[in-house]
């Protein structure tokens, strides 16, 4: 063969265009070629497989490289390219081979002396290249390529690339394959990521996309390379090019896109295959079935197969069924329509028929519209609309109506209420009472009775959702009338439902039951569970029953799309019935779902309500100030979405904040307005609710007598909508409220009813926990309690509720905890209010309860209490100031008590004073000492936790501020300083067994500082440092430990800490 018959362009990988990107996921695909005997990379044109494949040539090791052509489908040729890569790869090269073939033509002993050279030649791994293999495919060449690879030397290596996905016709490929000895890549493996993307517009092209551009590209272009190569050429050429207006609109970029895929695509295949891409481009998903529809074809299936086998952008969707590369689609789209609109149009309406009969809407209603057939599109749209509705696709259907021109939707009064329907669900309930009122007038002039109050119901369902009773019972009764009518027991039973919740809504749960009961009769159907259901549970103190429903229905619906509920959604139900019960994380956790939930489903009216249960959970939490700006912000989303109603429930939560803090103006103010809105909206639970929250607030800032008139009005309410639980908070507050007007009879009276009604229904919680109805600080019904005990009072039942409070040796009790901070800085608090330094009057008081705490174990004679204080002053000096001190100390931490009342923090027993046994009483260093005794039963995350937040509460040593000198101090300073270290080095120990080196060198430093002889602690240091890789560092550690323990102690660091230092060097 002549020299000039081999191109020596074709031996030289392409040059890497300058604004290639490596990216490191395809470069180790292509790495992993060096473990198979043959690689195959197989994608369509416009991938970057030569591209990809020219990164190789910058790989430290031998590369070969043959560019296949159309004339090389000759055997001959095709061989003596393959020699001739190998002689312009290496020098000294054997003749043989060529000579052989030029000689003789015997292509086989001419591949076996290639063979023979190779291996001869090649000592370390070589990689031989043929790209664009499809175009050199023959029976013939397959099977020389066949023997050629079957018998390669070890150390040689074979890429081919290829457009199409068939499967190579070699012998021995499927063999090869079994035994794990082909690579695969692929055009998946070929395109783009996201992430790649963003790098290759940002370090190759100098344009730095946002996110959501980034998405678009990847969604439109599919991560083609040739499709953001030119999207990059557009961007180049007008820098001010939005992305999404450039694949809406079209550009230069793209026509030269689709004049490419015109040319080297669509042109390059059989009259057949052109007809079927360009009929079929009217569907969104290919099969068989549906491409026979518009193209009258029996050969359907087979055309289908061709076209992906020949990866002709058809795209594998499984189960036989494909679809067409985006911008592929749009071509073919684009090309069809240029060359004979009206046979689009027609294989448009094909395809909605034949999709009508499958019962396949979406796609019907798709290809209707793309006909323009928006009379017929509206016929279907109007069967499938509430169907659609009730899966929660809401924007699929705004989405077909919308492409629905106005004057067509005019003569279709469903599609109207359809809209209506939507703007409700959506929260848009002006437009939607509008859409309503339309399809009204529309069924009126039509005397259509069904139509009308069907439109009667849409416009109560606005009203219901918002909670307005009043304005819903009109038009609720209205569609009754009208269904009385019709001959539709379902319509009728389903106006029924209605009427029940309405009525549930005004706070008449009787007759609420009553029509539910009706409803079932009509459709023939025993007692069942549902949303109505629950809110009767709800609004009439069932309580228990109702979260337990809610909770099986939440785990149901996680994940599943619906339609808004309104204030019916589980989550927001089930977040105010855990608040009810004191559940603030319960609560918190669900009104934050809710809230999520809202956004997902595009409804305001949820996120507003949800926003309004996130605020109570923050009561809970003891976050006021938080929970105020919740209720804020639904009041301003109320006022948005002009809905009045929403501020009901925000200002009853308001009222409570706001008088719990103390503000009682501003919760009278919020009272007044959350009872007004509520009672023109016709809902009296609400006001209610409102009622019993000012109650509270007047009565928690010392207003009892102003108290009572709200609190009976509450009671009534509750009483009159049958609501046991609120009820049973009423009377607790009555009883507080006489209580401080020290009118115990009648404090007796409501006691006795609330814990007769908490006893019939399980409401312990309401006495014994923070709930949204109950105590703000559950303590200050402790001494009613006790006062009703001492009066033989249901005595069982209160042992059980100070039990539950952890108060079961109590004997007597202010209606507050005291609570002691002794690490660093001494502070001490009435419940939540602080002592300040006034109110001590001695400093000798703060002394006598520092040193009571210290001695908290037992009492003191007070002869060792003068010695402790007292030492230098004379006895009697010493009596009269332990008196004086004694008397501010009882005054300091219970400035209400009765001087003939028990005191009941502080102990007299004849001669010893101390701490009261069974008190009230909680300190910090006891809190510390019990966290740290359960983690050391604990291990893992919880032994983690616990000793985080045992340290947390270690601000200084114990009483150092005030007692540093004092004998009495040294011991517990020293066991709790001891404690402390211990936990500090296993929590460091524990971080960094988690790797977290840094947390671990910080609480080691938190170590040294009180210990600097800790040796543990630079051990620790060390192994962190090592596992930062400072070994350095590590090193300089062990030097200090050295230092530190020669200094003070005389010694050197231990084997242990000698072991670390040779372990990390």
């Amino acid at each position: 063969m002549p020299r000039q018959e081999i191109l020596t362009t074709k031996l030289i990988p392409p040059r890497l265009p300058r604004y290639a990107l490596l990216r490191p996921r395809v470069d180790a695909q292509l790495r992993a070629s060096l473990d198979h005997r043959v690689t195959l990379m197989q994608a369509s044109t416009g991938y970057g497989k030569s591209t990809a494949l020219a990164h190789i040539a910058e790989w430290n090791i031998p590369l070969f490289w043959y560019s296949a052509s159309e004339g090389d489908a000759d055997p001959y040729l095709f061989l003596a390219h393959l020699i001739a890569a190998f002689r312009f790869g290496l020098e000294n090269f054997s003749d043989a081979p060529l000579a052989i073939l030029q000689d003789t033509g015997a292509t086989r002993r001419a591949v076996d002396a290639l063979l023979n050279t190779l291996n001869d030649a090649l000592h370390a791994p070589a990689l031989l290249v043929i790209d664009d293999y499809h175009l050199a495919t023959s029976t013939e060449v397959d099977t020389l390529a066949d023997h050629f690879l079957a018998f390669l030397p070890r150390d040689v290596h074979v890429i081919v690339a290829t457009r199409y996905a068939n499967q190579p016709a070699w012998e021995h490929f499927p063999a090869w394959r079994a035994r794990g000895q082909v690579g695969e890549i692929k055009r998946d493996a070929l395109a783009f990521t996201r992430d790649e993307i963003a790098a290759l517009f940002r370090d190759k092209y100098a344009f730095d996309l946002s996110a959501r551009e980034i998405q678009l590209l990847e969604e439109r272009t599919e991560g083609w390379p040739i499709a953001l190569q030119l999207v990059w050429q557009e961007m180049r050429a007008n820098p001010k090019t939005d992305i999404t207006a450039l694949f809406a609109r079209g550009t230069d970029s793209l026509e030269t896109l689709f004049a490419y895929l015109a040319r080297d695509v669509l042109a390059q295949q059989s009259p057949a295959a052109q007809e079927f891409l360009l009929a079929t481009s009217v569907l969104r998903e290919l099969d068989a079935a549906s491409c026979g529809a518009v193209f009258q074809t029996a050969d359907s299936a087979a055309l289908l197969a061709h076209l992906h086998a020949r990866d002709l952008f058809v795209v594998a969707l499984g189960d036989a069924h494909y679809r067409y590369h985006h911008l592929f689609h749009d071509f073919l789209r684009a090309h069809a329509q240029r060359e004979n609109p009206v046979a689009v149009t027609a294989r448009h309406r094909a395809a909605a028929e034949f999709y009508r009969r499958a019962e396949n809407f979406d796609e019907a209603i798709y290809h209707l519209l793309r006909a323009r057939a928006f009379d017929d599109a509206a016929r279907v749209i109007e069967q499938i609309g509430e169907a659609i509705l009730r899966a929660g696709r809401l924007e699929t259907l705004a989405t077909w109506i919308d492409a629905i021109p106005p004057d067509h939707v005019a003569t279709h009064p469903r599609v109207m209420f359809l809209l209506g329907d939507l703007a409700r669900l959506r929260s848009r309930f002006d437009d939607a009472l509008a859409w309503y009122a339309q399809a009204e007038r529309a069924w009126r002039a039509a005397n259509d009775p069904g139509g009308i109050a069907h439109a009667l119901r849409g416009q109560a369902l606005v009203y219901l959702d918002t909670v307005r009773p009043a304005q819903a019972e009109k038009f609720l009764r209205e569609t009754l009338r009208l269904s009385d009518g019709l001959d539709d027991r379902i319509a009728r039973a389903r106006v029924l439902e209605l009427l029940a919740e309405n009525k549930l809504n005004a706070g008449k749960p009787k007759e609420s039951e009553q029509l539910r009961a009706r409803a079932r009769a009509i459709l023939d159907e025993g007692p069942s569970e549902d949303a109505l259901s629950v809110r009767v549970k709800l609004r009439t103190g069932q309580l228990d029953q109702a979260r337990a429903i809610l909770e099986t229905w939440a785990r149901a619906e996680r994940g599943q799309l619906h339609p808004p509920r309104a204030a019916r959604e589980t989550l927001l139900l089930l977040s105010l019935i855990n608040a009810m019960q004191g559940n603030a994380d319960e609560s918190f956790t669900a009104a934050q779902d809710a809230v999520a939930l809202g956004a997902q489903l595009n409804s305001p009216f949820v996120s507003a309500v949800g926003q309004t249960r996130l605020g109570h959970a923050l009561q809970l939490r003891g976050d006021l100030r938080g929970a105020l700006k919740c209720y804020a912000e639904t009041i301003t989303m109320g006022d948005q979405l002009a809905v009045r109603r929403l501020r009901a429930e925000a200002l009853w939560g308001m009222t409570r904040a706001h008088g719990f803090a103390g503000d009682v103006e501003s919760a009278m103010r919020a009272a007044a307005e959350a009872v007004q809105t509520a009672r023109a909206a016709g809902d009296v639970w609400v006001t209610a609710l409102a009622q019993i929250a000012l109650g509270a607030g007047l009565t928690h800032a010392q207003r009892a007598k102003d108290a009572l008139n709200p609190l009976g009005d509450a009671l009534a309410t509750f009483r009159a909508c049958g609501d046991s639980f609120g009820r049973a908070a009423a009377r607790l507050w009555l009883a507080r409220a006489h209580w401080e007007l020290d009118q115990s009879e009648r404090m007796l009276a409501h006691l006795d009813e609330a814990l007769a009604l908490a006893q019939e229904h399980q409401y312990d919680y309401l006495i014994t926990t923070r709930t949204l109805l109950g105590w703000h600080d559950p303590r200050a019904v402790v001494p009613l309690l006790l006062y009703a005990r001492r009066r033989g009072k249901r005595a069982h039942h209160i042992a059980r509720l100070l039990a539950a409070m952890g108060l079961e040796n109590v004997i007597a009790h202010p209606g507050y905890q005291l609570r002691a901070q002794t690490f660093g800085a001494f502070r001490v608090w009435r419940g939540e209010i602080e002592i300040d330094a006034r109110e001590w009057q001695r400093k000798k008081a703060r002394q006598l309860l520092q040193l009571f705490i210290t001695q908290r174990e037992h009492t003191l004679e007070r002869d060792a209490i003068f010695e402790m204080l007292w030492r230098d002053d004379p006895p009697d000096a010493a009596a009269r100031d332990f008196k004086v001190a004694l008397n501010a100390l009882n005054k300091a931490v219970e400035p209400a008590r009765a001087s003939d009342d028990t005191p009941a923090f502080i102990a007299r027993e004849d001669s010893t004073y101390g701490l009261r046994a069974g008190a009230d009483i909680w300190i910090d260093a006891d809190e510390f000492a019990q966290l740290l005794a359960h983690a050391e039963k604990s291990s893992g995350d919880a032994a983690r936790d616990l000793l985080q937040r045992a340290l947390a509460l270690y601000h200084d040593d114990y009483l150092i501020a005030d007692a540093r000198y004092a004998d009495w101090a040294i011991a517990e300073r020293e066991r709790l300083l001891a404690l402390y270290l211990r936990a500090a080095d296993r929590l460091a120990g524990e971080l960094l067994a988690r790797g977290d080196a840094v947390e671990c060198l910080a609480w080691c430093e938190h170590i040294l500082a009180r210990d600097r002889c800790w040796e543990h602690a630079y051990r620790l240091m060390m192994r962190a440092h090592a596992l930062r890789g400072d070994r350095a560092q590590a090193r300089r550690v062990y030097e200090q430990c050295a230092r530190v323990l020669r200094d003070d102690l005389d010694v050197e660091p231990s084997s242990a800490t000698v072991a670390v230092l040779k372990e990390i060097a």
